[in-house]
């Protein structure tokens, strides 16, 4: 990969970068100082004219694919992984990036630039590295987009998975009042408010599920809920207890999912904490039987005969 920056007085600023991975993953240094900025625009084809104050760096020794590079922006991007040391993203960074699906960045990127996701109709998932506490740039990610968004915290010792549905807003005019007033779709935006001066708010999060029930669909409800019972970091009883009660409730369609998904995980984790109906686990192996999901038919089929033993027939003669 080619990369065109400059030197700052704090580091390495990202200017352009050309190659033929869509999957980009920039350095940590460029001629051992820290690459710190990506500049506007890095990854848009919506540039007006390109910078001349570059310089150049490869970081590849193999120039085999050398002439075939082309500019890594637009449609060309697919996810693109910030070094620890990334510490601001410049306005429209993204703009138009239609095909960006996800994203890697640690607690260091604080400054994200205005419009920088605008057209990201595709990003999906969040990775973030916490090195020094549980703050985060996060929320001002969350806050720019309106669909479903996945996010993973690590840290050296735990990780957390948050599931943030989509939301959506509608103008509802009423015509004889000649009132235009705005409906709110989807449980999205009351969890991008579960944050605390830019921590997760676990608790309050997990209280929503009740509003997330009112609005989403069992495919989001599914993965939220196993998201929270398999990476349950300050995931209180109750509110396990809560999860655990809807998936009995509703384990025939919650199967399915997971089975549609391959999500083995949860399917054992349904088994191991004893949340499988006869009704939902036989449903659920129907279910994998017609997809073909082999795999999954064969865990279901032996859980089923485990679980639910058939009762030897006694016959009299």
């Amino acid at each position: 990969m080619k990369i065109h920056y400059r030197n700052t007085a704090n580091g390495v600023e990202i200017v352009r970068c050309f190659g033929l991975d869509p999957h980009v993953e920039l350095p940590e240094k460029i001629h051992g100082r820290l690459v710190v900025r990506a500049a506007a625009y890095t990854f848009s084809m919506g540039k007006d004219r390109e910078d001349e104050d570059i310089l150049v760096y490869e970081t590849d020794e193999n120039h085999l694919f050398q002439n075939k590079e082309h500019l890594l922006a637009g449609e060309r991007v697919e996810s693109v992984i910030f070094p620890d040391s990334m510490e601001q993203i410049g306005r429209y960074i993204f703009y138009g990036c239609r095909n960006l699906r996800e994203l890697w960045f640690s607690d260091a990127l604080a400054d994200v630039g205005s419009g920088a996701f605008t057209g990201c109709r595709a990003l999906c998932r969040l990775n973030v590295r916490l090195l020094r506490g549980q703050r985060s740039c996060v929320p001002d990610i969350l806050g720019d987009l309106w669909q479903r968004i996945d996010v993973v915290f690590q840290t050296k010792t735990e990780e957390a998975r948050l599931v943030f549905p989509e939301h959506y807003e509608e103008a509802v005019e009423n015509t004889p009042a000649r009132i235009l007033f705005t409906q709110h779709h989807g449980s999205g935006n009351n969890y991008r408010q579960c944050f605390y001066n830019k921590e997760p708010d676990y608790r309050k999060y997990d209280d929503l599920f009740s509003v997330a029930r009112a609005w989403d669909d069992i495919d989001v409800l599914s993965d939220l809920i196993f998201s929270r019972l398999l990476y349950p970091v300050g995931l209180t009883q109750e509110a396990g207890n809560a999860y655990e009660a809807y998936v009995k409730e509703h384990g025939a369609e919650i199967g399915a999912r997971l089975t549609e998904t391959g999500n083995m995980q949860a399917l054992r984790a349904m088994s191991e904490r004893g949340l499988w109906t006869r009704r939902s686990l036989v449903k659920t192996a129907d279910y994998a039987a017609r997809m073909g999901q082999r795999e999954e038919l064969v865990f279901l089929m032996n859980e089923k005969h485990r679980l639910f033993p058939e009762k030897k027939r006694k016959y009299e003669w």
